[in-house]
């Protein structure tokens, strides 16, 4: 079961050109992986993270359904989301929509974020959604 969808007790302290910076970061992180894209599907600032076709994650920028937050949506293994969002709630969340099937927030619009924290969430993510061959490429 989902960890419960709380608003946000922290506002965004991040400005519109460092959340910018963060969102081509993330993209240089995302686009290191096989057969994968960073793209802009939805004419906004809003992007998807797609493997063999297969959306694996987002990156939304102050998300109606999600208490006007920015940051980055994950697949995620079961439970993990439960643990994240009870450990901090401030900056991860129970994301609309996804959430209910255990994706993660994580938000990119607080201090400067554990970029290497969320490196290992993005490899956790690709490889709960790409193809098998292509798994192998990474863990052979």
């Amino acid at each position: 079961m989902p960890a419960p969808r709380r608003p946000s007790r922290r506002a965004a302290t991040a400005s519109a050109a460092t959340l910018r910076k963060r969102r081509d970061r993330l993209a240089k992180i995302v686009e290191t992986y096989p057969d994968t894209l960073f793209l802009d599907r939805y004419e906004n600032e809003h992007r998807s993270f797609e493997v063999a076709g297969k959306r694996f994650g987002m990156y939304l920028v102050d998300h109606f359904g999600d208490d006007g937050r920015s940051g980055a949506v994950l697949k995620a293994a079961k439970g993990v989301q439960e643990m994240l969002v009870e450990e901090d709630e401030d900056r991860f969340w129970v994301p609309a929509f996804v959430g209910r099937h255990g994706w993660i927030g994580i938000r990119l619009d607080l201090e400067e974020p554990d970029w290497d924290e969320l490196e290992g969430f993005v490899h956790d993510a690709w490889m709960l959604t790409a193809p098998k061959k292509l798994r192998a490429t990474l863990e052979g």
